[in-house]
């Protein structure tokens, strides 16, 4: 058995990290090689036939061309350095016409792209009757539709198409200049917060100063002009609060019921993106040991999961995947843990699935004191990101302490150690995972009968201000 659990240890910690191998094989691909494996079938076909019409201006050659090199399944850039200077012409030319493909694909998905082009062709063609009919059309439409920045971006826009194309015909046409400078200045305060938000949280997690442009005088333009009613400008304003004044719990309260409130005024791709805002708010406050923020973040993650918010391209992260896993273990919801790991395999990327259920398997049988299967289930993981690595460690280094194998731990916890300083692992993560191992050697140390070094232990874990696995060590130290 020990045998067996330190091979488990040397394949964990010496394994070739795949995705930086499969980075460097994708860099020895040509870019043409890389933009086609981003097609599915309906995109190569439609791709195909367009190479020879006037919109791509190709021939017959790169037609041939394109047909022969995805016959050939070449090696991912094995011959890239045997091309003649004609087929390297022949490629360059077939990179620009898939990215002329990808443009039009992409500017076809998004009307309000799209519809702005088409105004503004018709204003330059000064024609009357096609502009006025697609402008009512445009408008009509616009206000059945999400209410973000894009929304008011778009609608300023229309109404600037206008006000030119009324220009033509009369220099002193009545503009409605306030009503385009409103959504614009709308459009341009949510994306500035938006912007912030993002950059804010990053700095957080890389422990970093980011210095965020004209929040403050914004901040007070958006109060004295009343802003708030506009939902792309609130929630924003409430989770850039989250970030900067964490321990302030209105913010949140605010930030949650204007997301209920106006989740319609989103596309799905923002929805998702505001939900994981309050998600990651739950987690970070459920580390730093306020426990009554575990039920709010299981709340949040099953009404985005019945919903589908947390999917991107269709597909759930692994990562997600594993952390609702893990905040049920931790609340005890063991059988629930178990049914939203089997319920929502299937919305993993295939190449996912199964290290990423038997990730999950091994946390449940762990839990539920299950040693042996949990090991079992973690051999059967493969590794391929750092925090995985590091999750996966922890549920050992707790297995090899509960069942007493302390040379064993020592090791492991060693190994840690270097883990977190050789891959470099920045921001809370290394505070994270370094506080454990601390207070785990700690616990080690200590007299088991000095119940007073016991105690004052377990004050100081309780005041860390980073341990996710807080209730863990003070376990350990009870009694």
């Amino acid at each position: 058995m020990i045998i067996k659990i330190l091979i488990n240890i040397f394949v964990a910690f010496k394994q070739i990290d795949l995705l930086k191998y499969y980075q460097k094989l994708a860099i020895l691909k040509t870019k043409l090689q890389n933009i086609l494996e981003t097609f599915d079938e309906k995109d190569m076909a439609v791709f195909k036939s367009l190479i020879t019409t006037r919109l791509m201006d190709g021939s017959d050659k790169h037609f041939d061309y394109l047909h022969t090199i995805l016959l050939k399944d070449k090696q991912q850039g094995s011959k890239k350095s045997n091309l003649s200077i004609n087929e390297r012409l022949i490629m360059s030319d077939l990179f620009k016409m898939a990215e002329t493909y990808v443009i039009i694909r992409e500017s076809l998905k998004n009307n309000i792209t799209g519809n702005h082009s088409l105004l503004a062709y018709y204003r330059r063609n000064e024609n009357e009757k096609l502009f006025n009919e697609s402008y009512n059309h445009f408008i009509a439409k616009s206000n059945m539709e999400v209410k973000n920045a894009d929304y008011h971006h778009y609608y300023s826009d229309l109404q600037y198409e206008k006000w030119q194309f009324d220009q033509v015909k009369n220099r002193f046409s009545n503009a409605e200049a306030k009503e385009i400078i409103h959504h614009y200045d709308i459009a341009l305060i949510s994306k500035k917060l938006m912007q912030a938000v993002t950059l804010g949280e990053q700095s957080s997690l890389i422990s970093k100063n980011i210095d965020l442009g004209f929040i403050d005088p914004l901040e007070a333009y958006i109060l004295q002009n009343n802003l708030l009613i506009h939902p792309c400008i609130s929630l924003y304003y409430f989770a850039l609060k989250l970030i900067y004044h964490p321990d302030e719990y209105a913010w949140f309260e605010k930030f949650g019921q204007a997301l209920e409130q106006h989740q319609s005024s989103f596309p799905q791709e923002e929805i998702r993106s505001l939900y994981f805002k309050a998600i990651n708010y739950c987690i970070r406050k459920y580390n730093t040991g306020n426990k009554e923020y575990g039920d709010r973040l299981l709340d949040y993650y099953r009404t985005a999961l019945r919903e589908r918010y947390l999917l991107t391209n269709g597909y759930l992260s692994r990562n997600t995947y594993r952390n609702i896993n893990t905040i049920a273990i931790r609340m005890d919801k063991y059988e629930e843990a178990e049914e939203i790991s089997t319920m929502y395999v299937d919305s993993l990327r295939i190449e996912d699935k199964e290290s990423a259920f038997n990730f999950n398997m091994a946390n449940i049988y762990y839990a539920r004191k299950q040693y042996d299967k949990a090991i079992f289930a973690i051999q059967k993981v493969e590794f391929d990101d750092h925090l995985s690595n590091l999750f996966a460690k922890t549920v050992l280094m707790k297995i090899y302490f509960e069942t007493k194998q302390e040379r064993l731990l020592d090791s492991h916890l060693d190994a840690m150690q270097i883990y977190l300083t050789r891959k470099k692992i920045i921001g809370y993560h290394k505070t994270n995972y370094s506080n454990i191992i601390k207070y785990t050697r700690k616990i080690m140390h200590l007299n088991p009968y000095d119940k007073k070094a016991k105690q004052n232990l377990a004050i100081k874990a309780k005041n860390e201000k980073l341990l996710p696995d807080r209730d863990w060590v003070l376990r350990q130290l009870e009694g």
